[in-house]
């Protein structure tokens, strides 16, 4: 399956609208591996129901974080899962629980 911006690269080239310095982006990706990696996978409703668990103990956080659009807890959660090491997920949850006491968004 073709994804969204090889359909765009080949239009524009088709059409001639390509710049020259798209066609560098484009090299760069293929390079670095970026042009055919696997797109994530996208976070499930458990990974949300996951990180919902290890929020219950701070408060506002929680309810302000079930209040949330799924798109806003999907990036919650994302952000979460990325952490490499348990030190990183700590530091996560301390950096969602100050925004979601204040009801921010993630970004």
């Amino acid at each position: 399956m073709v994804g969204k911006n090889k359909k765009l690269v080949k239009s524009l080239e088709e059409k001639g609208l390509m710049t020259d310095f798209g066609r560098k982006k484009i090299e760069e990706a293929q390079k670095n591996g970026q042009w055919d990696a696997p797109k994530p996978a996208a976070v499930t409703e458990e990974q949300i129901a996951q990180l919902t668990t290890l929020l219950e103990s701070y408060e506002p956080a929680c309810t302000n974080f079930k209040a949330m659009s799924l798109s806003v807890k999907k990036t919650y959660t994302k952000a979460y899962l990325d952490a490499k090491t348990d030190a990183g997920r700590e530091k996560r949850i301390a950096w969602m629980v100050d925004r979601l006491n204040k009801n921010l968004k993630p970004m």
